[in-house]
């Protein structure tokens, strides 16, 4: 079989090592396109005629400032059916020795529960979600 698909839970712990991030709770979130990352401050400034995306995370204890010099800007749609404009920016993320190129849009998610979501692009052809289970790749390495 050598398509294979992982199966999943419908959270995994992941890492986003280009951020500093070692370990973070991520929400597989099979209704949404596009990833998403919340970040605590954000700013675009200017250099050189070219425009730099400077973004402050904060997952778990550790503050991380990253700057983006690719980096777009997306309109997405809510699942309340509200259109954002919102930051998008590819950073890699590894989940159980996979390591994945995947495109986040950048949203304060402080009042949620997930700091990460992880949506279709990301899943699609590599996992498999199984909604009635949490932490399926940290249970199996017990």
């Amino acid at each position: 079989m050598a398509n294979a698909k992982l199966t999943i839970g419908r959270s995994e712990y992941i890492a986003l090592p280009k951020l500093g991030v070692q370990r973070v709770e991520a929400k597989m979130d099979t209704g949404a396109y596009r990833s998403a990352l919340h970040y605590q401050k954000i700013a675009v400034r200017t250099l050189e005629e070219q425009e730099e995306l400077v973004v402050t995370f904060a997952m778990g204890r550790k503050r991380t400032k990253v700057i983006f010099k690719r980096f777009s800007r997306v309109t997405v749609k809510s699942s309340t059916g509200q259109r954002t404009e919102r930051f998008l920016i590819t950073t890699p993320v590894q989940l159980n020795g996979h390591t994945v190129r995947t495109q986040f849009t950048l949203f304060d998610r402080s009042d949620m529960k997930y700091q990460v979501l992880l949506g279709r692009k990301f899943l699609r052809g590599r996992f498999l979600v199984d909604v009635a289970r949490k932490r399926v790749l940290a249970q199996e390495r017990r």
